[in-house]
C-alpha cells in the first residue's frame, strides 16, 4: 500500500508541474501577444500630427535646452518600451553625425511620481558617472523585479547588490549638480509638454513620438535633425 501511494502522491506531482510549467507558457506567450498588440495598434498607427510636433521659432528661442544639434530621449526606467527599445538607440547614437549628440534625459517633474519618480536615482548616477553602467539594472529591478527603487531601503539594497558604493550614492544625491539635474531636466520637460515616453526632442524644434519601427524611426530623426524634414511612412 504504501509503494501505490508514493506512485500516486509523484503522479499527482507531475501533473500539477506539468500543469504549472503549461500555464507558465500561456501566460509569456499571451504576454508577448499583448505587448505586439499594442505596439501594432499605438505605436505605428499613431496619427502623424500626434506623433511629430513642430516648435515654433520664438519658442525655440526661450527653451531651457542649449545645443540645438542633439537628439534627446526622453525616458524611464519605469517605461517597458524605453528598455526594449535601448540596444536601437545605441545604435542611433552610433549613427549620430560628427558635431552632434545623442542625450538621454530621465523624464522629470517637481513632484514626482509616476514614470518621474525614478528621476532622482537617473541625475544622481549620472552625477557619479556610472549611470549607462546601471542603466539595464535599473530597467529590471524596476520592471522585472518588482524593486521600489523610491524605497530607501530597497534602493540601499539595490546599490549594494551592483557594488555601488551606498554612501557615496547618498552624499551625491544631495549634490548641487543633482539638484541642477533635476530641475533642468523638470524644465526640459515642462517646456516641451511631455508627458509620455520615451519621447525625442531633435534639434530643439521637433518633438517626435515613434511611430514606426527601427531603424526606419532612426532614419526619421537623423533626417529631422540634419535637413529638418520628417520622413514618410
Amino acid at each position: 500500500m504504501p509503494i501505490k501511494n508514493d506512485i500516486s502522491t509523484k503522479k499527482i506531482i507531475l501533473r500539477k508541474s506539468g500543469f504549472f510549467i503549461g500555464y507558465t507558457i500561456f501566460v509569456i506567450l499571451v504576454s508577448s501577444l499583448i505587448t505586439t498588440a499594442y505596439f501594432h495598434y499605438f505605436v505605428l498607427n499613431q496619427d502623424t500630427q500626434e506623433s511629430l510636433i513642430s516648435v515654433s521659432s520664438s519658442d525655440i528661442q526661450g527653451s531651457p535646452i542649449k545645443d540645438d544639434k542633439t537628439i534627446i530621449e526622453i525616458f524611464s526606467y519605469g517605461c517597458h518600451y524605453c528598455a526594449i527599445n535601448e540596444e536601437n538607440m545605441a545604435k542611433l547614437e552610433q549613427r549620430m553625425p560628427e558635431g552632434t549628440r545623442f542625450i538621454r534625459l530621465h523624464i522629470s517633474s517637481d513632484q514626482p511620481s509616476g514614470l518621474a519618480r525614478f528621476a532622482p536615482i537617473f541625475a544622481t548616477l549620472s552625477a557619479m558617472g556610472i549611470e549607462p553602467q546601471y542603466r539595464q539594472s535599473a530597467y529590471k529591478a524596476v520592471l522585472k523585479d518588482n524593486i521600489d527603487l523610491t524605497d530607501r531601503s530597497q534602493r540601499d539594497a539595490w546599490l549594494k547588490s551592483n557594488d555601488i558604493d551606498v554612501a557615496k550614492y547618498q552624499q551625491t544625491s544631495q549634490s548641487a549638480e543633482v539638484k541642477d539635474l533635476l530641475n533642468y531636466m523638470t524644465a526640459v520637460r515642462t517646456y516641451y509638454k511631455i508627458d509620455a515616453t520615451p519621447a525625442f526632442i531633435v534639434g530643439k524644434k521637433w518633438v517626435a513620438l515613434q511611430d514606426r519601427a527601427f531603424p526606419a524611426f532612426s532614419d526619421h530623426l537623423l533626417s529631422l535633425l540634419q535637413h529638418d524634414k520628417a520622413l514618410d511612412k
